[in-house]
């Protein structure tokens, strides 16, 4: 064996090599996302195996698109996995965003949401479509990765560098910079409240509203049973799925107030579900008398506060997401600068003490103030 071949066969080798943990990672990633969270398999799921739930710790891979330094207009692709109340929250911070950039002149926005959470198909034809027509950057938040992981590669590969957003495990080596909060931490948020208000009241039984199976629920639940387990007489009675909707959280509400009409604590995943969930309290005359503990500070659930139907809830900073989304890219694409791999923004509790102090205006978008 001459040794150019010897080199060959070497280099060979260590590409199976890659690949194979590629497809290892690949693995972890499909296992971990189909998972339910009743189960607990988040503790084991994909948030160890990617190593991506907290600031800071998670190196770049070499395979992502390098930054560059990219003069005039820049065009972006932008796909929320469906354009509900939190992504509509996230868009306006990225509006904001690009106001401060310099406005439409300097950033061209192609806004392009799925038809539902779990329509991944409609995702998949949008980025195809931006790699193809070559887009400056990508903006994506997931609900299947896997379903997306080929296209990341092929972006990369032209030079399109990826960023994904609310998106709270990331096994892709494609991708910049994953943006958005530790959603493990909200979990904690919401059990944190439970204890600080309930751990000398006795037994307390807890009735919970999960979202969908995924990654979002996972990591949601992971944070909350990590601080609600050290305290034995907060006790989880109930969780059930009820898919991150109004309907649902009513629906699902109700079977449990059947099986369990003696909670003290209804806690959502997501404020949608939490505010169905009030209403089968309404129907009872239960408002007031069990607690609601929401997740995302809806406005309506911000009111809720307000009234008192509602306990608490937990911000997790939409609009700066999407301000951090365009600052991000802008450093990456346009001033050839290295970005953190993750940019994670901080989550706050509201009750009835600190509520008045959140600001309306951070529910919308704000045009700049004429000069």
């Amino acid at each position: 064996m001459t040794r150019t071949q010897r080199s060959t066969r070497r280099t060979r080798l260590r590409t199976a090599a890659f690949g194979a943990a590629l497809s290892l990672v690949a693995a972890g990633c499909a296992t971990s996302n189909q998972a339910s969270s009743a189960s607990g398999d988040a503790k084991a799921g994909v948030a160890a195996k990617c190593d991506v739930t907290k600031e800071g710790n998670v190196k770049s891979s070499g395979l992502e698109a390098p930054p560059t330094k990219k003069k005039g207009q820049l065009r972006i692709g932008f796909s929320p996995t469906a354009m509900d109340t939190y992504y509509k929250r996230v868009l306006a911070g990225v509006r904001e965003g690009i106001d401060a950039a310099g406005g439409k002149s300097k950033i061209k926005l192609d806004v392009q949401a799925p038809s539902s959470q779990s329509a991944t198909d409609d995702q998949v034809r949008s980025v195809e479509a931006w790699i193809s027509q070559g887009y400056d950057a990508i903006a994506v938040a997931l609900y299947n990765e896997n379903a997306l992981e080929p296209l990341f590669k092929k972006a990369s590969e032209k030079g399109i560098p990826i960023f994904t957003f609310n998106s709270p495990v990331v096994c892709s080596p494609y991708y910049v910079s994953n943006i958005g909060y530790d959603q493990s931490e909200g979990g904690r948020a919401q059990a944190q409240w439970i204890v600080d208000h309930y751990k000398n009241k006795g037994t307390v039984k807890i009735a919970m509203l999960e979202g969908l199976p995924g990654p979002h629920t996972s990591e949601r639940m992971r944070g909350f049973n990590s601080v609600i387990s050290k305290y034995p007489n907060l006790k989880v009675v109930a969780s059930q799925p009820a898919g991150w909707t109004r309907a649902q959280g009513l629906s699902v509400t109700e079977n449990i107030l059947t099986a369990h009409p003696d909670i003290d604590i209804l806690v959502a995943l997501y404020d949608e579900m939490a505010l169905g969930g009030l209403e089968a309290l309404k129907a009872r005359n239960l408002q007031g008398k069990i607690a609601v503990v929401g997740y995302e500070n809806m406005s309506e659930a911000n009111a809720a506060i307000k009234k008192g139907d509602f306990a608490a809830t937990v911000d997790t900073g939409a609009k700066q997401e999407g301000r951090n989304i365009i600052s991000t890219i802008e450093k990456y694409v346009a001033d050839g600068q290295r970005v953190p791999r993750t940019v994670f923004d901080k989550v706050t509790v509201y009750d009835k003490t600190n509520i008045a102090d959140f600001n309306p205006d951070d529910y919308v978008y704000v045009p700049p103030a004429k000069k």
